[in-house]
């Protein structure tokens, strides 16, 4: 009996601490003016093998005084029963209205971390369910037609433009990057996507796609891929052009500068005078400035572009704007 109970005993121990392990507890404040809180993440053992993320986990918030507040699921490739160097939860103001935001783990690797989130909803006192999403489709230029749980990668904050952006890794190569908005207070769009892709035979594809009150494809060019990673500071230099584009506003409030000193230059595909041209642009046309000091002998300038001549048929596709490059002493500031 007495080794019977030692058992049961030692069952129910470790029962506790697998029930420990099994679920994360946050205590927090969503505001200075409101009560504690306390987030309760549980893995519900229900599997969803057909979506991304399997796991289905239960999210539990209740009152300083232990009353429930509200309940809700979502989707996630971890649970609290492993060990992970992210929070399973974790609050935070990501719509920049005064009040925590609630961010749940749903994916961590070696360079991405992928999180949901639950907008604390003033008016109603708690937390919005998870949101959901289409995916754009680059190759399509179109939007995936199901919905999928809303997730940011790496994500980073600016309150300033109050954006939001997410940071997708795929290897050393490629990647997505998304800047969202907030359309009113509690639905995250995008407002632009920056791509870099596998293009196929040595060549990295580069896509920009603005999204406003239409969708605007600003580029979609393939680069060899030795200058694009190979050749020192190009690869930070398309992410900085990017930026440019998406945190100031660069193609309305952007450094303007005119084609002189020459009846017409070529703007370049690379920063080199052996590479492609895009567009050739006559004396007295205006450019955007994106980057100053690029390639040999920091001469070039990266620029974005919009063409007179375009054509309607370019016009209602939504391409407008090219990007590339041209020499400095080929361009002077507007006065």
């Amino acid at each position: 009996m007495k080794k019977l109970f030692a058992a049961l005993l030692l069952l129910s121990a470790l029962l506790s601490v697998a029930c420990a392990q099994n679920m994360f507890e946050l205590t927090g404040q969503v505001h200075t003016d409101l009560p504690e809180l306390t987030v309760r993440v549980a893995d519900t053992g229900e599997r969803m093998p057909e979506q991304l993320r399997e796991n289905v986990l239960q999210v539990t918030v209740t009152t300083a005084d232990g009353g429930l507040l509200q309940e809700f699921t979502y989707l996630s490739n971890e649970t609290p029963a492993f060990e992970v160097a992210a929070a399973m939860a974790m609050l935070r103001d990501i719509n920049f209205d005064g009040y925590q935001d609630l961010m749940l783990l749903t994916a961590m690797g070696a360079r991405n971390v992928f999180h949901t989130f639950a907008v604390w909803d003033v008016e109603q006192g708690q937390f919005r369910p998870v949101g959901q999403t289409c995916e754009w489709l680059r190759e399509d230029s179109r939007y995936a037609e199901e919905l999928t749980q809303a997730e940011l990668c790496n994500y980073e904050l600016y309150p300033e433009q109050r954006m939001v952006f997410s940071d997708e890794q795929d290897g050393y190569r490629f990647a997505r990057e998304v800047w969202y908005m907030w359309d009113g207070s509690y639905t995250l769009t995008p407002y632009f996507i920056r791509d870099v892709y596998d293009a196929g035979e040595g060549l990295i594809g580069e896509a920009m796609t603005a999204f406003s009150t239409r969708i605007t494809f600003l580029w979609d060019e393939a680069y060899p891929e030795e200058w694009y990673y190979g050749q020192e500071g190009v690869s930070a230099e398309r992410r900085q052009a990017a930026q440019a584009i998406a945190l100031h506003s660069a193609m309305s409030r952007g450094e303007t500068r005119r084609v002189a000193n020459t009846d017409w230059v070529n703007l370049r595909k690379q920063d080199s005078k052996a590479s492609p041209s895009l567009a050739k642009i006559n004396a007295g046309e205006t450019v955007t400035v994106l980057v100053d000091g690029c390639g040999d002998e920091n001469g070039w300038v990266r620029v974005l572009y919009s063409p007179e001549n375009i054509t309607m048929e370019e016009l209602d596709a939504g391409r407008y704007t090219l990007t590339g490059y041209i020499w400095h002493s080929f361009l002077e500031a507007v006065p």
